[in-house]
């Protein structure tokens, strides 16, 4: 195996764009078509992510035709300055688990993405 990026299914990609674009400073690498795009991938310093909408990724995979949006999923991503970017997103977006301290060291919080998935941003000591 060589790496693994996650492709998030929406129903809203302007929104979803707005979100991590806009929001939490993701840059658009690939969108296709370019005007009112179905696909995006979404790149953030190592951190890649791509965004496929319900209409076209269920031509795709037809499993995904009748799926909900948002899913059992969370997205762990690592950053530096993790109490940085909490007060910068406060406000912004849904929190749904504070700033803390786990058992094992990391400083993470949680928040939700416009879709519903779970995005937890850490720092480890």
């Amino acid at each position: 195996m060589k790496n693994i990026t996650t492709e998030l299914m929406v129903d809203n990609m302007a929104k979803s764009i707005n979100f991590y674009r806009d929001i939490l400073g993701f840059t658009i690498i690939i969108s296709e078509p370019k005007e009112t795009p179905f696909f995006v991938i979404l790149q953030n310093g190592s951190v890649e992510l791509m965004l496929y909408h319900r209409n076209q990724f269920s031509q795709e995979i037809p499993k995904f035709k009748d799926m909900s949006v948002g899913g059992s999923i969370a997205l762990y991503i690592g950053v530096e300055e993790v109490e940085e970017l909490y007060k910068s997103l406060s406000g912004k977006v849904k929190i749904i688990q504070e700033l803390h301290t786990t058992d094992y060291g990391s400083v993470e919080f949680s928040c939700e993405d416009n879709s519903g998935y779970v995005l937890m941003f850490n720092e480890r000591n």
